[in-house]
């Protein structure tokens, strides 16, 4: 599975992103380096029914993982669509839950104006 398989299956449905990206997470973490970079390396497809949050946060994602597992982020993710000009809070956070997001957000999601909790990508 890849970033872009990703994007392209939650385009029938938006609403199960979280278990295509929860599918995705679980092969990124037993696969080896090799078999990681060829998940990220493609630049997903541009679906309209995909909000720009959602392009955003994967970017800000997979920059995140290449990072934690020592691999060259791949180009795409750094161009100026996957930035929000506008902040978005995971969880819809109020009051003092923004304020830990603010706080523990990963940098990658940070610059990218999403602020998320610290270990958004772990799997359990």
């Amino acid at each position: 599975m890849t970033v872009a398989e990703v994007v392209k299956w939650t385009c029938d449905n938006i609403n199960d992103f979280e278990i295509h990206l929860g599918n995705f997470l679980d092969e990124f973490y037993r696969s080896d380096k090799t078999v990681k970079i060829d998940m990220v390396k493609s630049e997903p497809e541009y679906f309209e029914a995909i909000s720009l949050q959602t392009y955003a946060f994967l970017a800000g994602a997979v920059e995140k993982l290449c990072n934690d597992s020592d691999l060259e982020t791949p180009d795409w993710v750094f161009k100026g669509k996957y930035f929000l000009k506008d902040p978005m809070f995971a969880l819809d956070a109020k009051g003092m839950l923004r304020l830990v997001l603010l706080v523990e957000s990963p940098n990658e999601f940070v610059v990218r104006n999403i602020f998320v909790t610290e270990n958004c990508l772990q799997r359990v």
